[in-house]
């Protein structure tokens, strides 16, 4: 089992680029922002500011998007075929809150957890999102064509542009 604990090493692998990485494991999701130094306005940003969340697809490749308190959106594509591990999420049951994303903030240079959160999507968004995600388990899948298309996307379309013709969108509020 993996333990998450804020100012020590992120029990992930090492990554030392900057950017966004979505995953859905058994039972849980995470989205994981990695920043070189981040300061610490910007790790307060995370930790107690407002977020939103939005997914496109294109391409047949989805992208998730994301954002932060005053922190610039930020996406990152997903395929649940990159992963060995089985996808179950639970069926969402009337009055149920919707699903919950395990949120981080890692430092790339040195591998530090800087912020951990938890936010939920709303029940619609969720219910989507399920969709959207087995759809995406369904699909045929080649490595080669899924790199090109998200080659082509990052070449295209900006993160604005891609917020723009997002399939969905939510915005959640900062912990009280």
């Amino acid at each position: 089992m993996l333990e998450f604990k804020v100012g020590e090493s992120f029990p992930l692998p090492p990554v030392d680029q900057e950017g966004a990485v979505f995953s859905v494991e058994p039972y849980s999701m995470m989205l994981i922002y990695r920043y070189d130094r981040p300061t610490e306005a910007e790790v307060q940003e995370f930790k107690t500011g407002d977020y939103q969340l939005a997914v496109t697809e294109l391409r047949k490749v989805l992208f998730i998007l994301s954002k932060f308190g005053r922190l610039n959106w930020s996406d990152c594509a997903y395929s649940s075929q990159l992963s060995a591990s089985s996808k179950e999420l639970p069926e969402l049951k009337e009055g149920h809150k919707g699903y919950a994303i395990d949120a981080f903030l890692v430092d790339c240079h040195d591998n530090t957890l800087k912020a951990h959160r938890l936010i939920r999507m709303n029940p619609e968004f969720s219910r989507k999102f399920k969709v959207l995600l087995l759809d995406d388990g369904q699909k045929s899948f080649q490595q080669e064509e899924y790199e090109q298309a998200v080659s082509y996307v990052y070449r295209t379309y900006s993160t604005k542009d891609l917020l723009k013709i997002s399939l969905m969108q939510m915005k959640g509020r900062a912990p009280q």
